[in-house]
């Protein structure tokens, strides 16, 4: 009995490994097919940001990548990632995930001599501030900005630089506040689309007042939203 269990056990491992593989290689989409299906997504009207909402080191030409991502994104359920050139609008990389995940894979060679910022989105059943895991840009240092692009807000996060202990505590606060966010708003409203929506504000205002009452020059979280 027990050589059978531990069989077993041994067995749903070996099937989530296979499923992790199987999740790694459609996830690992060559850049050229990655881009045809971006440049494939269907542009969507309504609110987007303005050239205004961007970063003064913001060419047009990256309003322009910035604004149009926006668009192909909004409607989307799972999550794209692009890396870009902040300075020339250029996408130097281009992912495409599953769901709320993106696996990201890139040499640090590639980009060299430029101006680095990422942007992904965060669908409408994704809370749109980042998460602990989006603090992640403070261990890259040649990444200066992430962008999150939510369903009715554009989130910018600057940071410039790596400062690996100011990434383990805002991962870590981010956490904590977000479950805290949580249980606040179903004990007061339930578990509906209302929690939801007021978590989602309660949690990025929180998080944004934590990080700039640092004082940090080099880092800022900044939250756009979208006009007509």
């Amino acid at each position: 009995m027990v050589i059978n269990f531990l069989n077993l056990i041994l067995i749903m491992k070996f099937k989530n490994f296979l499923i992790a593989i199987v999740v790694l290689v459609i996830l690992k989409v060559p850049f050229d097919k990655c881009m045809e299906k971006y440049d494939d997504l269907e542009l969507c009207a309504g609110p987007s940001i303005v050239p205004n909402d961007l970063p003064e080191e913001f060419s047009f030409l990256a309003f322009k990548t910035v604004d149009e991502f926006v668009r192909k994104t909004k409607n989307l359920d799972y999550e794209y990632l692009i890396y870009f050139d902040y300075c020339t609008g250029e996408i130097l990389k281009c992912f495409g995930g599953i769901e709320d995940n993106v696996v990201a894979e890139y040499d640090i060679d590639e980009f060299k001599g430029k101006h680095v910022a990422s942007l992904h989105n965060h669908p409408r059943d994704v809370f749109s501030p980042p998460s602990g895991k989006n603090f992640g840009i403070l261990l890259r240092d040649f990444e200066d900005y992430e962008l999150i692009a939510g369903y009715d807000c554009l989130w910018i996060l600057k940071a410039k630089g790596v400062d690996i202990g100011l990434n383990v505590e805002l991962k870590v606060y981010a956490d904590l506040l977000l479950d805290s966010c949580q249980e606040f708003c179903r004990k007061k409203y339930g578990d509906n689309s209302k929690a939801y929506d007021v978590c989602d504000i309660i949690y990025g205002v929180m998080l944004s007042n934590y990080l700039n009452d640092k004082n940090i020059n080099h880092i800022q979280l900044t939250k756009m939203e979208y006009k007509p």
